[in-house]
């Protein structure tokens, strides 16, 4: 009797328990409450189910127009400022350093003196050569040293010995015929012959003393001439170079280099030597400088002499230095797998310096069909880079490629409110290589709610024109 007692209440507590549940979840519906659906279909009038959702609004974007532009290729590297020529200063002569003429910054030209070295015993070893010459002059009875042309001949001593020479010879000749109508013995005539020998002689010595004489001149010459140019070496000056033409405004104009003290490394009374040499100053020629640069392998065949450069350093902001590719290395560095290229730079007005760090851009070639995009079109996210090209009104996401940048004056009506006077304003193009067309609209503003897809309403089309100014954007 209990057991089915139990069974009897069990069996209606699960099941209110389960009836509580199915309303607790929205199963079954309370009495006098609808449920969602039916409130959907009383809104509707109570005829069927509710209509479709309302489909998402355009988003506004503003566009540009691709364009077909001419663009410039180059090759951009970084390298070091060189002086054209960078030249040591040694001595010649050894001594003291009696006065320093110029110090460094100094801007001398050649020939101009750099220092001076003590020139007393060079002086006086001018003075001995002088006299020592004087003497040798002297024993040929002559005031000057004589040309190459000159002969021994018309020196008194051999023109003496000639003279005994031709009367031992009238002698000898008259001794002849009174030898033959036996006037006098041969004793007589045999001292006649001997006499003309010795004077014949005579003269050969003469000659050969005259000549050996003669030699010791211009030996005493040389030393002479060798003492002077040591008593010049005492005088240490910037050496003399060949004028080299330097480019300036687009021309070449043939000047004079001048050198720059870069360095003094005596001082005055210091003695220095002539071997091994003292090294005095370090002379740079900055009329005109060399922009060693290295450039990667890829560009060996594009890179030539004659190429134009653009230069620039941070000493000079916002200003360009023209320069010209001279030499390129015909080899390529196996480390780096780089080649080097020495730009010749122009500095008439020394704005540049040696050793300075300077960004080179060489001008390889140009390209008439670039296609060219406002910079501000450009997406970047995830490592990718694209831009939305608008078509049929939805926005299609290109991948694209970037390559030089452009400035380019705005002559569109976004600039229209420029002041009077002013220039116009300057836009940033890109040339993009991908499936973008010239003239295909590209989105300019509004990216970040846009998808490969999305409905799009162009708020206010840009106009840029193609035919304004450019220039590459460096």
């Amino acid at each position: 009797m209990a057991r089915r007692l139990l069974r009897r209440l069990f069996v209606p507590v699960v099941l209110l328990a389960a009836g509580g549940v199915a309303v607790g979840v929205g199963l079954v519906p309370l009495p006098g409450k609808a449920t969602g659906a039916a409130k959907e279909g009383q809104a509707a009038g109570g005829h069927g189910p509710a209509p479709a959702a309302k489909p998402p609004e355009a988003v506004a974007v503003t566009v540009a127009a691709a364009r077909q532009r001419s663009v410039e290729r180059r090759v951009r590297t970084v390298g070091t400022l060189h002086g054209f020529e960078e030249i040591a200063i040694g001595p010649l002569v050894d001594g003291r350093v009696r006065r320093i003429v110029h110090d460094v910054g100094d801007v001398v030209r050649p020939g101009e003196p750099l220092l001076e070295i003590d020139d007393a015993d060079f002086r006086l070893a001018v003075e001995e050569a002088t006299r020592a010459l004087e003497l040798e002059l002297a024993r040929l009875g002559l005031a000057a040293v004589p040309d190459e042309s000159f002969s021994v001949a018309a020196l008194p001593s051999v023109e003496r010995a000639r003279v005994v020479e031709k009367n031992a010879a009238g002698v000898l000749e008259r001794y002849r015929g009174l030898m033959d109508s036996k006037t006098i013995t041969k004793d007589d005539f045999e001292k006649a012959q001997v006499g003309f020998d010795t004077a014949r002689l005579d003269v050969k010595q003469r000659v050969l003393e005259a000549e050996q004489t003669l030699a010791a001149v211009r030996h005493r010459q040389a030393v002479l001439e060798t003492a002077r140019k040591r008593l010049r070496d005492t005088r240490v000056g910037a050496p003399e170079m060949t004028a080299r033409a330097v480019p300036a405004g687009g021309g070449e104009a043939a000047v004079a280099p001048a050198f720059t003290v870069a360095g003094r490394l005596v001082s005055e009374g210091e003695i220095v030597r002539a071997a091994p040499p003292t090294p005095l100053f370090r002379l740079v020629v900055e009329d005109v400088l060399k922009l060693r640069v290295a450039v990667p392998e890829r560009y060996a065949a594009q890179v030539k002499p004659g190429q134009p450069v653009d230069i620039t350093v941070e000493s000079l902001p916002g200003r360009t230095v023209a320069g010209r590719v001279e030499r390129v290395n015909p080899t390529i560095d196996t480390a780096s797998r780089t080649f080097e290229v020495e730009v010749r730079v122009g500095n008439g007005e020394r704005l540049l310096k040696s050793g300075a760090f300077a960004a080179a851009s060489i001008l390889v070639g140009t390209s008439a069909d670039a296609v060219t995009v406002p910079e501000e079109a450009i997406v970047r996210f995830a490592g990718v880079t694209k831009l939305f090209a608008v078509a049929d009104g939805r926005a299609t996401a290109v991948p694209v490629e970037l390559g030089t940048r452009l400035d380019v004056a705005d002559a569109s009506g976004e600039s229209a409110a420029q002041p009077a006077g002013q220039s116009a304003a300057v836009r940033r193009w890109v040339e993009v290589s991908g499936a973008v067309a010239p003239g295909t609209p590209v989105v300019l503003t509004g990216q970040s709610q846009l998808a490969d897809g999305t409905a799009v309403r162009i708020r206010a089309p840009v106009q840029v024109s193609a035919a304004v100014p450019e220039r590459d954007a460096r």
